[in-house]
């Protein structure tokens, strides 16, 4: 019989050497003070492997025997266990993603650029996808739809007052629902740089809205300075963002619904429907004023036009008239007969083309059979009593 140890151990009740029970005998160590044998160790984790693989008997054997009498192939099985290992750190970026690599839960890199990536498989580090194109919502003042709040029906619609209610600029209160659109700027930031996005995006929100209707007049917010409010809420909320390093980006900012309170909604709208009729009763006061005096400004000009004319045309007549005298006096100086029978011809000959005139020759006068004219008389009488 061989004194060759068996591969399931010592028998039962057979002594081990006094070797073995100290451990300097053992095989895979040495005495105190020297190196352990690296051979024996990894024949050791060999022969285990080689039994959770049906070896069965790892007395020696390296890579342990199959059931058949074959030896199994434990360096293949590790190598492909490795390198399946190694392929899983393989993964892919989409257009509309970033990719956050964690190594041992620590943040370290972001890839932003579609494609294939790689990255030490699990549990050496992580990969978390962020969607950065997908918008999202946040409703502030209202939950659910937009509502469209009427008098005792607003506190049925999802209005939050603790949200909604508002001081403004003049010191009146106002009820603003308004909605914000928001995306993933850079996705490591908002992942591990706040605790909370979505509720710190709220809070910043309506603390930007705040500040913005505090230096805004309730008239103001109630009708032309929507827009401008919902430009300056976003710019401000963008800064305090930014200011936190959240990797968010504010896209929009929209007014839903801006109201006086509930229980001064109807005393508002009396003020309001006041104030209509005044600006109405401007517009036309401003329209008939608009009409009457470019009219009146052209009558004036049109009066103050004649006169000029009527001005130049005395001074001009009065002057040709004097220059006129002038010439006639120098040429009766010059000759003095001559110039008085021109003067009485002239004279004559004015008055004379003026009225009727009948000349008969002297041969001819006994014939003219005498006529009274009582039809021009009585024309004449006429003329004179209209006079």
């Amino acid at each position: 019989m061989s004194d060759r140890k068996s591969p399931w151990g010592d028998k039962p009740g057979k002594k081990r050497p006094q070797s073995d029970q100290n451990g300097s005998g053992k095989r895979g160590q040495k005495g105190p003070g020297q190196d352990p044998d690296i051979d024996e160790m990894l024949r050791r984790a060999q022969e285990r492997l080689g039994g959770m693989f049906g070896g069965g008997n790892g007395g020696g054997n390296r890579g342990g025997r199959r059931p058949g009498g074959e030896d199994l192939p434990i360096g293949k099985i590790l190598m492909g266990l490795v390198l399946i290992w190694a392929l899983s750190g393989f993964y892919r970026v989409l257009p509309e993603e970033h990719v956050v690599i964690k190594t041992f839960g620590e943040w370290t890199r972001t890839q932003e650029t579609p494609g294939l990536g790689y990255h030490i498989p699990w549990p050496v580090q992580t990969v978390e996808k962020v969607n950065v194109t997908f918008e999202r919502r946040i409703e502030i003042g209202f939950r659910g739809d937009a509502p469209r709040r009427s008098g005792p029906s607003r506190s049925n619609s999802g209005d939050i007052p603790s949200e909604s209610l508002m001081l403004t600029g003049d010191e009146n209160i106002i009820d603003i629902d308004f909605v914000v659109l928001w995306r993933v700027n850079d996705a490591g930031k908002f992942l591990y740089e706040i605790r909370d996005p979505e509720n710190t995006i709220k809070k910043v929100a309506e603390s930007a809205m705040r500040e913005i209707i505090g230096r805004t007049k309730i008239q103001q917010a109630l009708t032309e300075a929507r827009a401008q409010i919902e430009q300056d809420t976003k710019a401000l909320m963008q800064q305090m963002l930014d200011d936190y390093e959240s990797g968010i980006a504010i896209n929009d900012v929209q007014l839903q619904q801006v109201d006086p309170p509930s229980p001064v909604v109807d005393a508002f709208d009396d003020v309001q429907r006041a104030r209509a009729d005044k600006e109405r009763l401007r517009n036309e006061a401003e329209a008939y004023r608009n009409d009457i005096l470019p009219r009146a400004r052209g009558e004036s000009e049109k009066v103050i036009q004649e006169a000029e004319a009527y001005r130049e045309e005395v001074i001009n007549r009065a002057t040709g008239d004097a220059d006129r005298f002038s010439a006639v006096y120098k040429a009766y100086a010059a000759d003095k007969d001559v110039t008085a029978k021109r003067i009485y011809i002239e004279t004559l000959e004015g008055i004379l083309k003026n009225t009727q005139k009948i000349i008969i020759d002297g041969d001819g006068a006994g014939n003219v059979l005498p006529y009274l004219p009582l039809n021009e008389l009585t024309k004449n009488k006429s003329k004179t009593g209209q006079e």
